[in-house]
Formats: structure tokens, C-alpha cells, sequence
């Protein structure tokens, strides 16, 4: 990967990075990715990091580099960038779970980095509510200090200012309850103004549905807010992992089939194999051109 092409993965991470409360956080969000990683290319010390390693990080934070790396219009990314843009310019509210893998983070990632406006806050289980506050204030580039209340009041002001906002919160299902509470109610109050749009998976849904059921506090709420219905995506199709293999240079019928039935529904799996196999390809084509060298 060229040294240009690294300064922008870099870019991508510290503004993925806005979405948590600590860089800590954020590292322990990123799958096979160290903290020590993620501290090396915030501070660019880069020379113990393979090619496979900044892609590897270069996709999760939602950036994909020029020649090297290509989204692809799998079913999922196609429905979110929908979904995102329904929300983002109708304050529409939007409840979606997905199977794990399937590209729901690199599709918030993308759209909330492409488009003004839309902010991207990747939940976890430490987040109590000023964490939380502090996770959004940060993607939005917001200077804030006070209490919870006083904070809420700021970020509030802050959205109620801007037109066609966009909030999405990922991996929602890992919000303790008196957060995920909390996230209603700051809705509540930009209902109309902005749109919002909680992601994750079937165990966000259940966990609403269950709420209501037992009639616990918020929980009608939330539902109502998002119309008393999830959208839901279940396993990657073979036909999404084709598209990613070809968008990504691999055209083989036997390679793509092959790593159709391993992959486990996994997109993180597939990129993985896509890469191992292009690498091998290269190397291959590489001796080949060798070899008719010295034989001219």
C-alpha cells in the first residue's frame, strides 16, 4: 500500500475512532487489530505493519483504498445506504438487525464518512450515558463540559441547528438498558428534526420486542419510534459473495464457489480469502513472467 493511500486509511480510523468514548474502545471494536496497532498508525510509526494488515483495517473503518480494495452493491449495503439516506433526509427512525458479517458497519461507516450531517456512534457495554454523550459530541466535533443534563442540552442544540441530520447507532444491542433508555429519550427530543437509525442484531430485536412484552420502562417508546417493526437481512447469498470477489479482481468461477461454501456467511471471512487468493495470483503471475524472461 502506497504511503498516501495510508494516510487516508489513518484519517478513516481517527474519525471511526469519534464514534467511541476511548481509543481503547475503539480498538477493541476492530477484529484481529490490537491496540498497539491502532496507537502505531495514529502516531505513524508504520513500519511493522503489512499491506494485509492495513487493509484489514482499512475495511472495518469503512475506507477502501483506489485499486486495492472495492465495495460492493451486496444486499445489505444496498438497503442501508436506503435506509440511511430515508432517515438522514425524511427524519425517519429506522430499527434494523442483521446477521453478524454481513457488512452492516462498513455500510455505516461509509455512508456517515460520505455524507455531511450523518454520525456514526459504535456502541459497547462499558457506555454508561455521559460516555455515550461524549461518543456523539466527539463524531460531531463538539467541544462539551457539565453534567449529563447540561450535555444533553448542548448536543441537542447543537442537532436542532442543523437540517437533515442522521444518527446511527451500531451493535445498539450492546447498550446497558438505562442507556438504551437514555438514546430514546434524546430522540425524543429531535423527533421531527433528525433521524435515527439503530443497528444491530437479532438480539436487539428480541430484546425490544421482550421489553415491550414485559412492559419495561422506554421500551414502548423505542418501538413506537421506529414503528413497531425491525428490518431484517439474514445470511450473506452466494450471489453477495460473488460480488465482492469480483468487485475485488477475483474472477475464477472455482475460486468464488470455494469460497462461497467456507466462508461461513462471513464477510470478514471472505475479504480475508479474496486478499490470501489476489496475493497468491500476484505472486504466480509474477514467476510466470520470470520464467518467460529467461526463456527469451
Amino acid at each position: 500500500m502506497k504511503q498516501y493511500q495510508k494516510e487516508h486509511v489513518r484519517e478513516a480510523l481517527l474519525r471511526y475512532m469519534n464514534g467511541f468514548a476511548t481509543q481503547r474502545a475503539a480498538a477493541r471494536s476492530l477484529q484481529g487489530i490490537s491496540a498497539t496497532m491502532v496507537s502505531q498508525v495514529k502516531n505513524r510509526r508504520w513500519e511493522y505493519i503489512s499491506d494485509v494488515q492495513w487493509q484489514n483495517i482499512a475495511r472495518q473503518v469503512g475506507f477502501y483504498t483506489g485499486n486495492e480494495w472495492q465495495a460492493a452493491d451486496t444486499s445489505a449495503n444496498l438497503l442501508l445506504r436506503i435506509l440511511f439516506n430515508d432517515a438522514q433526509y425524511n427524519a425517519m427512525a429506522y430499527g434494523v438487525a442483521m446477521e453478524t458479517g454481513i457488512g452492516k458497519t462498513f455500510a455505516a461507516t461509509r455512508y456517515t464518512r460520505e455524507n455531511d450531517y450523518a454520525h456514526y456512534i459504535a456502541c459497547n457495554e462499558e457506555m454508561n450515558r455521559k460516555t455515550f454523550l461524549q461518543a456523539l459530541a466527539k463524531c460531531m466535533q463538539l467541544e462539551i463540559r457539565g453534567t449529563v443534563e447540561e450535555i444533553m442540552v448542548q448536543i441537542t442544540a447543537h442537532l436542532k441547528n442543523n437540517e437533515e441530520v442522521l444518527l446511527v447507532l451500531d451493535d445498539a444491542q450492546k447498550l446497558k438498558e438505562r442507556v438504551l433508555q437514555f438514546a430514546a429519550t434524546l430522540y425524543r427530543h429531535l423527533a421531527g428534526r433528525c433521524g435515527i437509525v439503530l443497528l444491530g442484531n437479532d438480539a436487539l430485536r428480541m430484546r425490544i420486542v421482550e421489553g415491550v412484552r414485559l412492559n419495561k420502562e422506554g421500551y414502548e417508546e423505542i418501538y413506537k419510534h421506529i414503528g413497531r417493526r425491525f428490518i431484517t437481512l439474514g445470511r450473506l447469498s452466494e450471489k453477495d459473495v460473488a460480488l465482492v470477489c469480483r468487485a475485488n479482481g477475483l474472477s475464477s468461477e472455482g475460486n468464488i464457489s470455494c469460497i462461497s461454501d467456507v466462508c461461513g456467511s462471513n464477510l470478514h471471512m471472505v475479504t480475508k480469502m479474496v486478499e490470501e487468493q489476489n496475493e497468491k495470483n500476484k505472486t504466480n503471475n509474477i514467476i510466470n513472467e520470470t520464467t518467460k524472461k529467461e526463456l527469451l
